[in-house]
């Protein structure tokens, strides 16, 4: 399959202009969010794609459901995408864009997973001792998710760090099992 060239150009034109404000952090964070939220509600995602739901409708939903939540950039991309006929692809932007931003400050984004949020010095914390380890700028991306039970999940490109409760009660099932 060829190369999409459309989500890449939405993309960069969202990151130009984030750069320029000083808020590129803050529109990534945003499309973090987004990203997830979309998978966890296909149906909205879905309204997004629908080409029977009025443009009107499309914007006036977006901007009860966006905005002050999101940065106007995050919300005009979208209402842009309604409007061009392109929510389709919205999860090909957010990709797209996370991976110019990462290029463009030589680091890379990682999730920390964790049963309750995390105070911000802490998150701190982590993301140095991670850049430390890896000799990149490390961006933590906060998720939370109470199934853990405790500690943490951390997650950096293709390595994932698993020092959660479930995991550790999951091995001494399988250890008293077997």
């Amino acid at each position: 399959m060829a190369h999409d060239p459309i989500p890449t150009g939405y993309a960069r034109a969202l990151l130009e202009m984030a750069q320029t404000e000083n808020a590129t952090s803050r529109v990534e964070e945003d499309l973090f969010r987004l990203r997830e939220l979309l998978k966890t509600n296909p149906a909205l995602l879905e309204f997004l794609k629908d080409p029977t739901i009025q443009r009107d409708g499309k914007r006036q939903a977006l901007s009860e459901l966006f905005q002050g939540r999101v940065h106007a950039l995050t919300l005009n991309l979208l209402l842009t995408l309604a409007d061009t006929d392109r929510a389709d692809r919205v999860l090909a932007v957010i990709e797209s864009f996370s991976d110019l931003a990462r290029a463009a400050r030589q680091s890379v984004t990682g999730e920390v997973t964790t049963a309750a949020p995390l105070d911000d010095a802490t998150l701190q914390r982590l993301a140095a001792e991670l850049s430390r380890v890896t000799g990149k700028n490390v961006q933590l991306l906060q998720k939370t998710d109470p199934a853990l039970l405790g500690g943490v999940v951390i997650q950096v490109g293709e390595q994932i760090i698993d020092n959660s409760l479930r995991r550790k009660l999951h091995q001494m099932q399988q250890q008293l099992a077997g």
